[in-house]
């Protein structure tokens, strides 16, 4: 049972004041506790917390202090949420607080544990999108206009992507002419048992579609097809 309830659960009985009748450590997370006030749940509370409201079995509190308590369980819930999704894969902020909302957390716990992870370093646009470039984008033979849109429906900041990606200095300009020449190679050779004038309009379309510009891909395609 938790402070903060998930989507498709009850919410758990609130605790009203009174004492502190246990605290126990979490078997799953170090630094995590449930508190539990007249014998209902509270988890999970921080350590920092357990701290900073002086929390100790037989310590009457408060209704301030209980929903100051219940308060700072949610921002905890929320932060490790948050930290367990960027450990599974790497995400803007934008991205991260669809997550988050999506999930039922509150905008403030949401904003609490933003603003923890941007001060670790741990949620960082900028490394981000410099990430996403050089390792999905390449792999998956994206070209200059496709990382960019990619990247902004990510909810990256345009300045911030015009900064991480552009202006294109001519060893990016080679990277990509070389990430365009591999694309249409591989995909030409799943076009060859059609007509060559079909298979050029589908090879340049797909590679514009992927962020090349048309004489480019039109080259590209002229190119891999004739090597097939």
């Amino acid at each position: 049972m938790r402070a903060m309830p998930s989507r498709n659960s009850a919410p758990p009985p609130r605790p009203e004041a009174g004492p502190v009748t246990a605290v126990r450590e979490s078997p799953r997370r170090a630094g995590r506790y449930t508190v539990e006030i007249g014998g209902i749940p509270v988890t999970p509370v921080g350590v920092e917390t357990i701290s900073e409201l002086a929390l100790a079995v037989g310590r009457a509190l408060s209704a301030e202090v209980v929903a100051r308590l219940l308060e700072a369980s949610a921002a905890t819930f929320c932060y490790d949420k948050a930290l367990d999704a960027l450990a599974r894969k790497g995400r803007s902020q934008r991205e991260l607080e669809r997550y988050l909302k999506q999930r039922d957390h509150s905008p403030e716990a949401i904003s609490c544990a933003c603003e923890r992870l941007l001060a670790l370093g741990l949620l960082d646009d900028e490394a981000y999108a410099r990430a996403y470039a050089e390792g999905p984008a390449r792999a998956r033979g994206f070209g200059f206009r496709r990382t960019v849109s990619e990247l902004r429906r990510r909810g990256v900041e345009s300045a911030l992507v015009d900064r991480v990606i552009g202006p294109r200095d001519e060893e990016a300009r080679e990277s990509e002419q070389l990430t365009l020449d591999a694309a249409a190679g591989r995909r030409a050779k799943s076009l060859r048992s059609l007509e060559p004038a079909v298979a050029y309009r589908r090879l340049v379309g797909w590679l514009v579609r992927r962020g090349f510009g048309i004489g480019e891909a039109a080259r590209a395609a002229r190119q891999a097809l004739k090597e097939e």
